[in-house]
């Protein structure tokens, strides 16, 4: 038996990963064939975007997404990094490195409006 595994069809001695070639099956088939995840390429309108698309945001998840679209739902506009921290899971490291990866609601306060008359 130990010579049959051992030495090829052709008589020859087989080449010493021959059984890793062998046991690849459809799994590493399937891990190759993966298609690579979407990538954003340009900020996303926190206010109005898709679920799926809040996802594309680097740390946020399926269940982070989630939170943010309840906090939408709820009637919160997001116009500033600091009120992405309303969200539950959102701190001041990823509200600051998700600041250039969104685009916020134009505020409509007095003082923005007062300001823009200057």
């Amino acid at each position: 038996m130990r010579h049959h595994l051992l030495v090829g069809p052709d008589g020859k001695w087989r080449e010493h990963l021959w059984l890793d070639a062998l046991l690849a099956g459809p799994d590493d088939a399937q891990a190759a064939a993966k298609p690579p995840r979407p990538v954003l390429t340009s900020p996303l309108p926190i206010n109005t975007c898709s679920l799926d698309s809040l996802t594309l945001l680097p740390g946020v998840g399926p269940v982070l997404a989630g939170r943010i679209d309840l906090i939408r739902q709820a009637g919160t506009v997001f116009c500033t990094a600091e009120d992405l921290r309303r969200v539950k899971g959102i701190g001041p490291a990823l509200s600051a490195r998700l600041d250039s990866l969104v685009i916020y609601a134009i505020s409509t306060t007095s003082d923005s409006i007062s300001a823009e008359m200057r």
